[in-house]
């Protein structure tokens, strides 16, 4: 019998940053959002298995009709870790590949999330932001306000004109600011209170772990586009009805976002649009400079599975990671 070593290629997370910069995991999360969208997407509810002392492990599996890659996204929540000086949460990455089933990489998963879940934000504020939007704010200043910042900037670019980051912690923000490598021509405003930081503001990112409204959506101007994170359970919520009101509402997949968003509780499914479908051309985008846009995400697998094939395949051609022998 011909027997054969099997490689897999370990990838942490500066291993992910060098192999998929934002524009290239950009460009991947549109593609998976559309592929979603058409039907090209297997994407099993992710299961829940309770854990010792009320944490919880969650399995998130994706895979894509001709796709070579097939990814599970392993996902732990310890509520004592903190305590022990250990992440909150912790996530790996497995990828395989779908001709022969065999697994081709381990990934670092919390960076993974923050990679993609800043370029869903990306993928929505290049279709629903006004093309002139100049004025930024954020609420938050952690790991995926980071990859959110990262995000627009490559979606807004030389047209950024001013930055409002609203944190309980200012030196943390100053800190994210600084690390972002803000042009000194941009005007960066760092707020603890979010007061009125949305206010005028072309588009607005809410990346925190609140679970209760951070601004006052009435504050929201006309034409704004508003990117929400954050909460990921019914009963969070970053927006409050003002900022929903009159806007239209745009998701990554109709069917989890309306189960889990705090937000969309109550809507029906015509009530929301699927960002892959205005990828694919099956729904308009922003229709008017006037017409307010606020994109939900709660996030999906096919978004784990795009960034971490596009990482991989990277990785493999520049050399990175550790390979052992498997099994």
């Amino acid at each position: 019998m011909f027997a054969y070593v099997v490689a897999v290629r370990l990838l942490r997370a500066a291993d992910v940053a060098r192999a998929c910069p934002m524009p290239d995991a950009i460009a991947a999360v549109r593609e998976g959002f559309a592929a979603l969208s058409v039907g090209r997407a297997t994407v099993p509810v992710r299961a829940s298995l309770p854990l010792w002392a009320g944490g919880v492990a969650l399995s998130m599996p994706a895979a894509l009709a001709g796709g070579r890659h097939w990814s599970a996204k392993l996902v732990t929540v310890s509520p004592g870790n903190p305590a022990l000086g250990l992440p909150l949460v912790g996530a790996t990455v497995l990828l395989g590949d779908s001709g022969t089933g065999r697994p081709l990489a381990l990934i670092d998963g919390t960076a993974i999330t923050a990679l993609r879940t800043g370029a869903a934000g990306g993928v929505a504020a290049e279709a629903l932001a006004r093309g002139d939007a100049a004025v930024v704010a954020l609420f938050g200043s952690g790991a995926q306000a980071r990859t959110q910042l990262e995000a627009v900037r490559c979606v807004v670019g030389e047209r950024l004109r001013e930055l409002r980051i609203a944190s309980r912690d200012p030196e943390h923000a100053r800190r994210l600011a600084a690390e972002a490598g803000i042009p000194s021509r941009v005007s960066v405003v760092i707020e603890r209170a979010p007061a009125d930081i949305a206010r005028g503001a072309d588009i607005v990112i809410t990346a925190t772990s609140s679970a209760t409204p951070v601004f006052d959506g009435a504050s929201l101007g006309e034409g704004s586009h508003v990117t929400a994170v954050g909460s990921f359970a019914p009963a969070m919520r970053e927006l409050d009805d003002a900022a929903l009101r009159g806007a239209r509402l745009f998701v990554d997949q109709r069917e989890p976002a309306l189960a889990e968003a705090g937000e969309l509780q109550g809507m029906r499914p015509e009530d929301v649009v699927e960002i892959g479908e205005v990828i694919a051309g099956r729904a308009p985008g922003r229709r008017d400079r006037r017409e307010r846009t606020v994109f939900k995400s709660v996030g999906n697998a096919v978004q784990d599975l795009v960034v971490a094939s596009r990482a991989h395949d990277r990785a493999v051609e520049l050399g990175l990671g550790e390979e052992i022998a498997w099994p």
